[in-house]
């Protein structure tokens, strides 16, 4: 995933963001003494009174004291300051993905973060100005926060997903997880690398399909999520919280699905550094042979220890349980 932007970057657009709703604000309701106190209020700063045009272009002239206007409004105490900086924390920190707490994530910051890139005005009146980047160019700082922050929640719920499973895992709608943006974002490649990469005949390193069978729009076609973590341990860009052994160990017993145990050895080396190539060379396989027992084929009890000890898991745990589903099944 490519590096956030340095966090100071991250305050000026929220910054210019909130002084463009104030300025909306203003402009709604009429300019007088009731809406200037509504705006110093919401920016927490006192309004010069030689200030008589938009906010914004005292935050953004070139030529005036945009920078001193800037550091005088204070967000640090505002909602959509801490929904920004958790998200950014997420991202930065990339703590161990057991202790994510996706939803919770998702709720309590990068939804409010989505609703409030919608609620900012992009057009400042009069003046000819264009600030819609901001809030809808990819690459900018807010922007860019919210749609990686998404893809690397949808990584580390599959993940979650599948430890603990039921026999039914892998089932179409689990299998909705990426799509090439999210791949590209994870990988920090440029989209056509993921587009090459992907089609439905397994010809190519990730499989594809599509969500409904007659949607003709290729480009929204989903990728095979563990196709798609073997692709992504083998980008240079793609970067995640470590899979720690420990707490899959404790998930293995409540897994029922023999294919989610076998993607579950690929995970910890995909998500900890390491290659397919690189479980293929510990077990002393071909890459062919690696590769099938992460997609749930060629799985018996007999091998299972081995895998284990190669993936740093706990080899009775893991043969048991899968000697377990394998007489079940």
């Amino acid at each position: 995933m490519k590096q956030l932007q340095p966090w100071p970057r991250f305050v000026k657009d929220m910054k210019i963001a909130m002084i463009l709703v104030a300025d909306g604000m203003m402009n709604m309701m009429g300019r007088n003494s009731r809406a200037t106190a509504a705006a110093e209020a919401f920016l927490g700063i006192r309004i010069p009174s030689d200030v008589t045009g938009f906010l914004v272009s005292e935050a953004t002239d070139a030529w005036g004291d945009a920078d001193g206007f800037l550091s005088s409004i204070d967000i640090n105490a505002t909602h959509f300051y801490g929904t920004v900086l958790r998200a950014y924390t997420l991202l930065i920190n990339l703590h161990p993905i057991h202790e994510v707490r996706f939803q919770d994530e998702r709720d309590e910051s990068l939804d409010w973060v989505g609703y409030f890139l919608t609620v900012v005005p992009t057009d400042s009146y009069g003046t000819g100005d264009d600030f819609s980047d901001i809030v809808q160019h990819p690459d900018r700082p807010l922007p860019f926060l919210y749609r990686a922050g998404y893809a690397y929640l949808s990584l580390v719920e599959f993940v979650h997903r599948t430890l603990g499973s039921t026999a039914h895992w892998g089932e179409s709608s689990d299998k909705i997880v990426f799509n090439a943006d999210d791949l590209a974002l994870l990988a920090d490649v440029d989209i056509r690398s993921v587009r090459n990469a992907m089609g439905p005949t397994g010809s190519k390193p990730i499989r594809s399909f599509k969500a409904l069978a007659t949607d003709a729009d290729d480009e929204r076609a989903f990728a095979d999520p563990v196709d798609a973590l073997d692709w992504l341990s083998g980008r240079r860009g793609f970067r995640c919280g470590r899979l720690d052994a420990d707490w899959v160990n404790g998930e293995i017993p409540k897994t029922g699905s023999i294919e989610a145990l076998g993607a579950a050895a690929g995970m910890m080396f995909w998500l900890n550094g390491a290659t397919t190539d690189a479980m293929a060379e510990k077990l002393e396989w071909d890459v062919a042979r690696a590769r099938a027992w992460t997609r749930g084929e060629g799985i018996e009890p007999f091998s299972a220890k081995r895998v284990a000890a190669a993936a740093g898991l706990d080899p009775e745990i893991y043969s048991r349980q899968i000697a377990k589903l394998t007489k079940e099944k």
